[in-house]
């Protein structure tokens, strides 16, 4: 072969290569998308930089290699790199690395809801001696105690519920 189609065949492997690597990217950005929770303006802006990283790279590949035109060859082999990444390994590592990646959130929420639980409990003791203590303060006195043991209470209450708020939420 000559020289030429050499250098040629060379670089329609190397725009094959970088159709797999932004290929893998996305399928990165997908499994992140089905990981965490996002809005829509959140995926418009990954899916902004995403672009914008791709298409700074392919510009520094054309400019690199081609002196910055643009040859059918090079997109073909962009497009055969996506291609036979999709069909040979990007759905079934997109779905296997969503899910462990699932259940790995799934038993690090329930280990940690386990802990806010046993932290709970640890906790209601204190509670409970605060509370009966008000009771016997609230007894001995007259009418403006019990004002104040309503107001005491209803904060303890409240800080109560925040306490296991931060402790549960998952």
């Amino acid at each position: 072969m000559s020289e030429l189609v050499t250098t040629e065949f060379v670089l329609f492997l190397y725009a094959a290569y970088f159709g797999i690597e932004i290929a893998f990217a996305y399928d990165l950005l997908r499994i992140f998308r089905r990981v965490v929770g996002h809005n829509r303006l959140a995926m418009a802006f990954e899916d902004f930089v995403y672009w914008l990283w791709t298409g700074v790279k392919a510009f520094l590949m054309l400019y690199e290699y081609h002196n910055g035109s643009l040859r059918f060859y090079t997109i073909l082999g962009v497009c055969t790199g996506i291609f036979l990444y999709t069909v040979s390994v990007g759905a079934f590592f997109v779905k296997v690395s969503a899910k462990l990646l699932n259940k790995t959130k799934e038993s690090a929420f329930r280990a940690a809801g386990k802990a806010g639980k046993k932290a709970e409990s640890v906790l209601e003791r204190p509670r409970r001696a605060a509370a009966s203590k008000l009771y016997a303060f609230k007894e001995l006195g007259g009418r403006k105690c019990r004002r104040i043991y309503r107001t005491l209470k209803k904060k303890l209450t409240v800080l109560g519920k925040m306490i296991k708020i931060l402790l549960c939420k998952h």
